[in-house]
């Protein structure tokens, strides 16, 4: 799938491809029945570009929400924002999961470098494991 958005300054029109698994495509799929090609999948009510402040208030409030109804560890920091998430999922993916950085990286937008710099303390013990792997695998 192909994600254009505006970057930088002055604003910048960059693309990136990303792989979806058959979820993440029927999700899509299902935001795009019906739409023209040209316009935005996600809109307000009124059929207007979502904003960033708009994109902020719905975090607030979704946090707002969860958070009536949870207590300890599943309660959401009152000041998390959508960035906190996507900070969240990168961690998880290079903790949890063992997603490479590279991989990580590409899905996400970001640059491999940006990802060493700032998550290199969860991909450490993962690049050593593998380094040590390499001694014991038999040379060919």
């Amino acid at each position: 799938m192909k994600l254009s958005h505006r970057k930088g300054r002055p604003p910048k029109l960059r693309s990136r491809h990303v792989v979806l698994d058959e979820e993440g495509v029927a999700f899509f799929t299902s935001q795009a029945r019906g739409k023209d090609p040209a316009n935005r999948l996600f809109t307000t009510a009124d059929g207007q570009p979502w904003r960033r402040d708009q994109w902020a208030q719905e975090v607030r409030s979704a946090v707002s929400a969860l958070n009536k109804g949870s207590q300890g560890e599943q309660r959401v920091a009152s000041r998390a924002s959508a960035y906190s998430f996507r900070h969240a999922r990168i961690s998880e993916l290079l903790q949890v999961y063992g997603v490479d950085p590279l991989t990580v990286a590409a899905q996400t937008g970001t640059s491999l470098r940006m990802i060493e710099r700032t998550y290199f303390k969860f991909i450490r013990s993962a690049m050593l494991e593998k380094l040590s792997s390499l001694k014991t695998k038999p040379s060919q």
